[in-house]
């Protein structure tokens, strides 16, 4: 293996899951430039090499071929699965909670935001969510930044919608609107937390460009 994820996240090889996310989450404040004053550049790089060991061990499916074959990941791997989209995101609440900063992210991942244009920056994280929806509203919501680690393998966006258990039951619909293109949500019966609806190449008609709309569904 051409470096080992296990020893920079100091976890054992037969870690759990949430051990593993709960490592990354800590490791992220401890490495965290403000906490780091006249040793910013060393933080960033022990930053940039957690978040690339996490991009796979965070992601079961990652963490099994890793495991088996020994591939090395990318840092902006991260962004493109689910299972490290959670963590991350939890990670940026952890340091708005604890008054740290996020512009150090642009430099970090700064090509990942340059990709999305003059809206992406580490400063939007925070945007207002739509009470309907749970999509950000306004400027880049992380769905699409984390959509951005799919390009090259095949570009989605990600959303999530929350229903209550009868409609799930049931099956329902819902109104997506992005890029002012209304797009019907069929909601099939038997839904649960987690479940993916998929709008095949949605893309196409909202932004001009292939790829898929993704509905993650959240069940209340």
């Amino acid at each position: 293996m051409t470096k080992d994820y296990y020893k920079i996240l100091g976890v054992p090889r037969d870690a759990e899951q949430d051990e593993v996310k709960k490592i990354y989450r800590k490791l992220a404040m401890q490495y965290h430039p403000d906490r780091n004053p006249g040793k910013e550049e060393w933080a960033n790089e022990k930053f940039k090499e957690i978040n690339e060991a996490f991009s796979v061990l965070g992601d079961p499916d990652k963490r099994r071929q890793y495991d088996r074959f020994g591939t090395v990941g990318n840092m902006g791997d991260i962004f493109g699965s689910g299972a490290t989209k959670t963590t991350f995101e939890d990670m940026m609440k952890d340091f708005e909670g604890a008054g740290l900063g996020s512009g150090f992210l642009d430099e970090i991942f700064g090509d990942i935001f340059k990709n999305r244009g003059s809206r992406s920056s580490s400063r939007n994280f925070g945007g207002r969510r739509c009470a309907r929806s749970n999509a950000y509203a306004s400027g880049i919501n992380l769905n699409d930044l984390f959509a951005q680690g799919s390009r090259g393998r095949q570009f989605a966006v990600q959303y999530e919608i929350t229903i209550n258990k009868s409609e799930a039951k049931q099956g329902t619909q819902r109104v997506l609107t992005r890029n002012k293109k209304r797009l019907e949500v069929k909601v099939p019966a038997g839904v649960k937390t987690g479940n993916i609806v998929r709008l095949s190449n949605a893309l196409q008609s909202t932004d001009g460009q292939p790829g898929d709309i993704l509905i993650q569904v959240k069940v209340r």
